[in-house]
Parts: C-alpha cells; sequence; structure tokens
C-alpha cells in the first residue's frame, strides 16, 4: 500500500472517530444516550461528565479536529490540538477502564503515525530561539 493511501486512511479513520465522540458527546449532555461503548460507569468519568466548563470544551475540540482531519484542513493544527487528547485517552483506559484500553491504543497508534509523517513541519517548534 501507498505511503499516501496509509496516511489518508489513517487520517480519515481518526477524524472520523474524533467527530463521533465529539458528537456521542453532545447528543450525551442532550439527555440522548450515547452511541457505542462507553466509560460512564467510571467514577472519574461522570464528575467529568457533570462539569460542563470541562466536559463542552472538550467535546468541542474533538468535533472540530475531527471534522479538520475529515476534510483535510489544518491537519497539523489538528493533530496538534489531539496530542495530549489521545495521550489522556489512552491513560485513562489504562489505569481507570481496561475495558476500552483498545481504544486508546487505536487512537494513539493512528496520531503517531500521522504525526510520524508530519514530522518535518513540526522541527521548526522545536528549535530555540531568541
Amino acid at each position: 500500500m501507498k505511503t499516501t493511501t496509509m496516511i489518508a486512511i489513517a487520517r480519515v479513520l481518526l477524524g472520523a472517530i474524533f467527530t463521533f465522540a465529539g458528537l456521542n458527546g453532545f447528543l450525551y449532555l442532550l439527555g440522548i444516550e450515547p452511541i457505542g461503548a462507553t466509560s460512564l460507569h467510571v467514577p472519574f468519568m461522570q464528575v467529568l461528565v457533570s462539569t460542563p466548563f470541562v466536559f463542552v470544551p472538550l467535546k468541542t475540540l474533538e468535533l472540530v479536529a475531527g471534522i479538520m482531519l475529515l476534510t483535510n484542513r489544518f491537519v497539523l493544527l489538528a493533530l496538534l490540538i489531539l496530542l495530549p487528547i489521545g495521550t489522556n485517552i489512552l491513560l485513562f483506559h489504562l489505569f481507570a477502564d481496561p475495558s476500552l484500553l483498545v481504544n486508546g491504543i487505536v487512537v494513539m497508534v493512528l496520531l503517531g503515525l500521522l504525526l510520524f509523517h508530519y514530522r518535518k513541519h513540526y522541527a521548526g517548534l522545536l528549535v530555540s530561539k531568541l
């Protein structure tokens, strides 16, 4: 498989995951049952959902960054937005809800693949300037 095809598939898949997660979070806030497996049974997640000043911006970032990836616009910015979110997803499922650990692993593998592919574009962020 060509690298460009593999990167496009990873980008669309990651975009779909985060768009779905963002929409799913807003549906829950509107009182509609979430679609698919969630971690709402974990006490930490219940606290997170009950604090809208944390949950709403989180789901907004997931939704916007997911759409950015799906539309192939501002991909580098979307990946930077999603990196700390993806890291927290992996750590949350590693320590608090291992039943959905595969979700965190898939997200981090896709993020890692895309970040590695675009690594030259991020090189300027790691340069120390006066």
